[in-house]
């Protein structure tokens, strides 16, 4: 049977797994909408090693502005 610690120890690591898998998961979701994005505005593609080397908020914020060219608001 685990001790205490041990058992803190497992749901720590459990915890900290399922969040690094998630946030990955993101990122990759971003990279792949940033890629098809610039593919349909038919700007040059920024290379996945590129991608994969910004934050998360980074990714966010680059997809948005290139979403945000491809429906530009009527003014």
């Amino acid at each position: 049977m685990p001790n205490c610690l041990e058992a803190l120890f497992a749901r720590g690591f459990e915890q900290g797994f399922q969040q690094g898998f998630q946030q990955g998961f993101q990122q990759a979701l971003l990279a792949g909408r940033i890629r098809a994005l610039q593919q349909v505005l038919n700007q040059p593609t920024v290379p996945p090693r590129e991608l994969a080397s910004k934050s998360l908020t980074e990714l966010q914020a680059q997809a948005a502005e290139l979403a945000s060219l491809l429906n530009p608001d009527p003014q």
